[in-house]
């Protein structure tokens, strides 16, 4: 399922843009490339939005629940056959606990980033076009609490009206797939069912 909704993003894609960016052309025996504007990637950089498993407070603090360590493997095991380049969480116990099991299985650790949603939305943009210019044309995971997704999704170029309201629940995904900022696809999955919610 998860494919499917890249490979048709592609397609859109290519569609939209009439034709791919550049041209070619023949001067006598050579065949000469013309770069043109580089126009819409072909390639969309797909980004896997996931909330905060199931926690519970432990004296002062709040850890994952024994709930919460199923789900998180429950992840890993959702995008095991998924090519992900990296994965990302604020550096937050919860958080970085939910995509931990998930990065191993991967081969890779947990980059943090400061989730600047709410204080301030422009380093939170950057942080995002980092992240972004890092992976292009790849898949990556951002763990992050609900109300920090919407707002990334928001910035990428994802309407109020398309992202339905999140419920906020960890079995919920939301994969965009990202053009360019401002030119965004996006999808809700539940994990349970991997099928469109």
């Amino acid at each position: 399922m998860f494919k499917t909704i890249v490979l048709a993003t592609m397609t859109w894609t290519v569609l939209s843009a009439g034709q791919p960016p550049g041209g070619v052309y023949a001067a006598g025996n050579r065949t000469n490339v013309i770069q043109a504007d580089p126009g819409p990637k072909t390639a969309p950089t797909a980004i896997v939005f996931v909330n905060c498993a199931e926690t519970q407070r432990k004296g002062e603090k709040e850890a994952l629940s024994i709930t919460g360590r199923e789900q998180a493997g429950h992840l890993a095991k959702f995008l095991e056959n998924e090519p992900v380049a990296a994965v990302y969480s604020p550096y937050n116990a919860c958080l970085v606990e939910t995509v931990t099991p998930l990065a191993k299985t991967k081969g890779c650790k947990v980059e943090y980033y400061r989730d600047a949603c709410e204080d301030n939305p422009e380093v939170m943009r950057h942080i995002l076009e980092t992240m972004l210019e890092r992976n292009d044309g790849k898949t990556i995971v951002v763990c992050a609490p609900s109300k920090s997704i919407t707002a990334m999704a928001k910035m990428l170029g994802i309407r109020e009206k398309e992202l339905k309201y999140s419920r906020g629940v960890f079995n919920e995904v939301l994969i965009v797939n990202v053009l360019g900022f401002g030119e965004a696809v996006a999808q809700k999955l539940n994990m349970n069912f991997q099928k469109k919610v």
